[in-house]
């Protein structure tokens, strides 16, 4: 029981409660005995001195007061009295059996007392309560007197004893209320932990639907919160798994079906003339270059993740560079009867990248353009210099990237509409490996759509120093 954070902090609580009070109750029990001991002193004192007032007149008149007298005046001040003198010898009244072990204990105090300086002790008795002793010197006739008083501290014992028992009662209450409300705070704490550690379980068993709800403002729901954000996260992530590894198979499949087919029919004779074999063949090469490329992107993203993909880095003239890329997509605008418009400045700095990355970085993102800009219609493309950089926007007119998409493209298999990219045969991979290629030269990469209306893709390359 005690491994669990529950009674760690159950059994702390009422631990520092029950040493808090114990120690409190230790330190009142001290301080009120010490007070009603002094001030049983105090009164002693007071009353020694008012019965050497009483005995005044004997005294003067060079008389030992009688028994009779000290007895009386021991009632009212509630102790015994008697007189010794210098010597230590009794004078008079009726001291404690025991009281000259104490007077041959305490010398020195004997001494001052015979000399003007008033003495008090504490006593303990082996079998009786212990007293209070107070003795006073007497002036007048009978010099080198002095006046006893000794009274029981029964009353002071019994105040702190009383006071003890409360103490005790206050300890046990104490205890009580500090186990329930140990209770009830380590509940509250650990209750919004076994909450996310029961979501967290019931994720890691694959109920990907698993969500906290603990998820208040303190320092256990930011936890709460935090495991959410993780879980949606981790949620989308596997649901792009599953649709990536739908989506390869599919095209995985459909080249080497066709691959298959075709060559099965070469072989069988089914097609006998010299046109048929041609065209089966170029279509064999064509789903082989379509398989090598999903390869390829495969084996890009898997280097890019574990960062190593090497990145040979030199100066490129990108002016240049773009009117060589913009000859090799010529082909690919007819089709669709697409139009290229550059906007590039007249001078424009050196940038430092990989030139086949750069490239394929393009290709990757005028290829999407194409995929999606309408026919008959125009892609933009323009250079410009941002601070330390050089950018590339590449633009299409199509119908745009929905906002929902738009946090989520450059996730790794994630494609946004999902018939549209299959029939394109796109993977979700194109735009990843586009921005881990980008990120890998030292640039970044940000996409700008509005629906309808088109979408902008602008990657960025330091310039050369």
């Amino acid at each position: 029981m005690t491994r669990s954070i529950f009674s760690k902090i159950l059994l702390s609580h009422i631990t520092v409660i029950l040493i808090s009070t114990i120690t409190l109750a230790l330190a009142m029990s001290y301080l009120v005995r010490s007070h009603a001991i002094d001030s049983k002193r105090q009164d002693l004192l007071i009353k020694g001195s008012a019965a050497i007032e009483l005995l005044t007149p004997d005294i003067l008149a060079g008389k030992l007061p009688t028994d009779d007298t000290l007895d009386n005046i021991s009632d009212l001040a509630g102790g015994a009295i008697w007189l010794i003198n210098e010597k230590g010898t009794v004078i008079a009244g009726q001291p404690p059996k025991d009281w000259t072990s104490n007077l041959e204990e305490n010398q020195g105090e004997i001494s001052d007392l015979f000399t003007g300086s008033p003495q008090t002790w504490t006593r303990d008795h082996k079998r009786n309560n212990s007293s209070i002793t107070v003795a006073l010197p007497i002036s007048g006739l009978l010099k080198s007197t002095a006046l006893f008083l000794d009274a029981p501290i029964t009353g002071v014992n019994r105040t702190v004893f009383a006071l003890e028992k409360i103490l005790l009662y206050s300890l046990l209450a104490g205890t009580f209320t500090a186990i329930i409300l140990g209770l009830l705070i380590a509940r509250s704490l650990t209750k919004p932990i076994a909450n996310i550690s029961q979501a967290a379980h019931n994720f890691a068993k694959g109920n990907y639907d698993s969500r906290a709800i603990a998820t208040g403002n303190d320092e256990i729901g930011n936890l709460g919160r935090t495991f959410n954000t993780m879980a949606e996260s981790l949620t989308k992530i596997e649901q792009n798994r599953r649709n990536f590894l739908a989506n390869v198979s599919h095209e995985l499949r459909t080249p080497v079906t066709s691959i298959q087919a075709l060559s099965e029919t070469i072989l069988d004779g089914l097609a006998p003339s010299p046109e048929q074999q041609q065209r089966y063949l170029t279509t064999i090469v064509q789903e082989s270059k379509r398989l090598g490329r999903l390869i390829n992107d495969l084996l890009d993203l898997s280097q890019l993740e574990a960062d190593e993909l090497s990145i040979v880095g030199q100066q490129l003239n990108l002016k240049t560079w773009l009117q060589t890329e913009i000859d090799n997509i010529q082909p690919l605008l007819t089709p669709k009867e697409l139009t290229i418009q550059l906007n590039i400045p007249e001078h424009l700095p050196m940038v430092w990248g990989d030139m086949d990355r750069t490239t394929q970085v393009f290709t990757n993102l005028i290829t999407n353009a194409l995929r999606h800009a309408p026919e008959r219609s125009t892609i933009d493309i323009s250079l410009y210099t941002v601070d330390q950089y050089v950018a590339v926007a590449i633009a299409d007119h199509g119908i745009g990237i929905p906002l929902t998409d738009l946090p989520y493209i450059w996730d790794r298999f994630y494609r946004g509409d999902k018939s549209r990219a299959r029939n394109h045969g796109g993977t979700g991979l194109g735009l990843a490996i586009t921005k881990k290629l980008v990120q890998a030269m030292n640039g970044d990469i940000i996409v700008h759509s509005i629906p309808n209306q088109g979408a902008t893709f602008t990657f960025t390359l330091p310039i050369a120093k």
